[in-house]
């Protein structure tokens, strides 16, 4: 029986979805093919019909999830009368940590992506990060371009390493004290900064 375009184009869309879901849950190399189709609620038959190879995949998961976490932070950004505060206390939260399959992929997924060798999935995340910057680097306070860039550097380091280190630690306490002093500080810093720039 032969599947109609919209049908292979729906399923394809649902295979990403689940795979950016699954990807940065459980990691890059977390999840088989096979179980990853049958999530999706498909066969695994026709995955290479639909993408070239695992690692096609995992690029456009990888793409998927930026794009609905950047929708997300652009709302909520857009929404707020101190963006820079909204985004550290969105991002750098015990909901972000409690959520990896509705999260950040480069909290979720770097470390897998740094041991992949492959040019796209590397260039994918550097891409991202790169935007991350940008993003950070319109919000953050500096008294120029050089100074605002690397404030961004710093808080980018600073939010997903702290997402990740309050995901590792088994101790809920430290996990909720990882999150909170780094929220604290990045905001008070910020805002001190931004003070003293005037």
């Amino acid at each position: 029986m032969k599947v109609s375009k919209e049908t292979v184009e729906q399923n394809r869309e649902r295979v990403i979805a689940t795979a950016a879901r699954l990807f940065r849950e459980r990691g890059i190399d977390g999840i088989g093919l096979v179980d990853l189709t049958r999530a999706a609620g498909l066969t695994p038959g026709g995955f290479y019909r639909q993408f070239k190879s695992k690692d096609d995949l995992i690029v456009q998961a990888v793409t998927r999830a930026y794009e609905d976490m950047s929708e997300d932070i652009a709302g909520r950004i857009a929404a707020s009368d101190d963006p820079l505060e909204t985004l550290v206390r969105h991002y750098v939260s015990d909901y972000h940590r409690d959520d990896p399959g509705q999260g950040c992929g480069l909290a979720a997924m770097a470390a897998d992506a740094a041991r992949h060798d492959d040019p796209a999935l590397r260039e994918c995340f550097g891409s991202i990060v790169s935007n991350y910057i940008g993003l950070l680097t319109k919000l953050v306070p500096g008294r120029s371009a050089k100074a605002k860039r690397s404030a961004a550097i710093a808080a980018l380091a600073e939010m997903i390493g702290s997402v990740v280190l309050s995901r590792v630690v088994s101790d809920p306490a430290l996990s909720d004290e990882i999150i909170d002093t780094v929220s604290n500080d990045l905001v008070k810093r910020h805002a001190k900064s931004s003070r003293t720039a005037r």
